[in-house]
């Protein structure tokens, strides 16, 4: 029997109503409803995979081959094979998942590991016609340019794939499928999307020290927000060592770093640095709009705070100051997934949150996956029968022992595993958004940069920059129509 779905969140919700109608880009991220019982009274929601619809066959143990781009040595694991059990949880996951999937179908699993230049040498391999691999794994950007460059299968043109059953995430088909196909996307197969999604976890300790707001009851309540979240940080942010000046020694509010912090807070007021898609399904360019300005503005705002918000020793190398958050000296620690590995020889109570809202009028909260490797079905491949089956089979069997490896994983060394941090998961991950390659210089990592240094000129750079925006978007969608005709 596959893993049975039971929304904790719904407990957690009971007794709270989140507030009405909000104006948030829509990032295919689902909408969390209030339930209105009482805890006492809240029975678990319960929904049971019936599996998908796949035909019995025997692949004669031939090889199916994944060409794997990740080589993340930060996110607890980045191959989606696994040679033996080695006692490591979601290894073991990962190598059981294989063998039922391989008894099953009489089919060998290979995996072929390569970061460098992805896009250049799958193209080659492509352009080769080398049929070895059956499915690429590759990052946003170079998987969108190998559709570009006529690489890559339609997912409506591969057998069995049934992309709403529930092992399919369905944002990541949504945000990165173009005229309503989708050449690419992410299943319950996939470990990285876990990993690499943007959290916020929280000092327990701290919250209880300084008589604070239960940040679970803010979420469930519709009141966790930006400025929530900033008022809560300033009020434990303290000069420790009475030097009276803002150092290494001193408890903080906030703690992370350039990369992530901008794109966390933009993601969950529920403007992305990234493009929009129309009624169509077609990309464009909305970030001059009052909407974005409004949320660069107060993004900007709350990252420039001075009196201990951001601590200062924070940055990509030490993945945002974990030491600090380790030692007790920091209330919020914003990092992804994969690098709750690093937390779990702390001794303090800490805990998981979603990204802060806009305000209380948003009505959904958003996350940001900042690294995720998707499939891809290359033109090569040798047999789109075998392969739809396997994606299928694969991603279905996941669901019992990668999905909550996964869980246990990231949970693992929580001092207090509480129902709510686990609550916290299944909200975030129902919540994902993914930032699309388009442009992505002008309207992501320029941005960030922009707003992590103080500069807050937005329109001016935005409206500047807005023919070369339109100019991408422009050659993107000339390409993809001339070779995926």
């Amino acid at each position: 029997m596959k893993r049975t779905l039971i929304s904790a969140f719904a407990l957690l919700l009971a007794a709270a109503a989140f507030s009405a109608c909000g104006d948030a880009k829509e990032t295919g991220a689902k909408t969390t409803e209030a339930v209105s019982q009482t805890a006492a009274e809240t029975e678990p929601v319960t929904e049971a995979y019936t599996g998908p619809d796949l035909p019995e066959a025997d692949f004669g143990g031939e090889t199916f081959a994944f060409y794997n781009s990740c080589i993340c040595d930060w996110m607890a694991i980045n191959t989606v094979t696994a040679a033996e059990e080695t006692g490591d949880t979601l290894n073991d996951a990962v190598y059981r998942r294989n063998l039922a999937v391989s008894e099953q179908y009489n089919v060998e699993f290979m995996e072929y590991q390569n970061g460098d230049n992805a896009l250049k040498s799958v193209m080659n391999l492509v352009s080769a016609g080398d049929t070895t691999y059956s499915i690429f794994l590759l990052r946003e950007e170079p998987a969108f340019n190998v559709v570009l460059q006529n690489g890559a299968m339609d997912f409506a043109d591969i057998p069995y794939l049934d992309l709403d059953a529930e092992w399919w995430l369905q944002s990541s088909l949504e945000n990165m499928s173009l005229d309503n196909r989708v050449y690419f996307g992410i299943s319950t197969f996939d470990t990285t999307h876990y990993d690499g999604t943007s959290t916020l976890y929280f000092n327990k300790t701290l919250i209880d020290n300084f008589d604070l707001d239960d940040p679970y009851q803010l979420v469930a309540n519709g009141t966790w927000t930006i400025d929530k979240m900033s008022e809560m940080a300033l009020a434990v942010a303290a000069d420790i060592n009475g030097d009276g000046q803002w150092g290494n020694e001193d408890r903080y509010g906030y703690s992370s770093h350039e990369i992530l912090i901008t794109r966390y807070l933009m993601a969950g007021m529920g403007a992305p640095l990234s493009l929009s898609k129309d009624d169509d399904d077609m990309l464009y360019y909305d970030m001059t709009s009052d909407f974005y300005i409004e949320r660069l503005m107060k993004a900007a705002e709350i990252i420039s705070q001075e009196d201990g918000f951001y601590h200062p020793g924070a940055t990509s190398e030490n993945h945002g100051g974990y030491e600090y958050f380790l030692e007790g000296n920091v209330l919020f620690y914003n990092e992804t997934l994969g690098n709750a590995q690093k937390l779990r020889q702390m001794t303090l109570d800490f805990g998981i949150l979603p990204a802060p809202k806009f305000d209380e009028n948003q009505t959904e909260y958003y996350n940001d996956v900042i690294e995720a490797y998707f499939m891809l079905v290359p033109v090569t491949n040798p047999d789109l029968d075998r392969t739809g089956i396997l994606m299928e089979s694969l991603a279905y069997e996941s669901l019992d022992t990668v999905l909550t490896a996964a869980y246990d994983g990231m949970l693992q060394g929580i001092v207090s595993r509480d129902t709510e941090s686990e609550a916290m998961l299944d909200l975030i991950f129902d919540t994902l958004s993914y930032n699309h390659p388009v442009g992505f210089t002008y309207t992501c990592t320029n941005l960030f940069n922009r707003i992590f240094t103080g500069k807050t000129d937005f329109v001016s750079y935005l409206t500047k920059n807005e023919s070369k925006i339109e100019k991408a978007i422009e050659d993107a969608i000339t390409a993809y129509r001339e070779n995926n005709g």
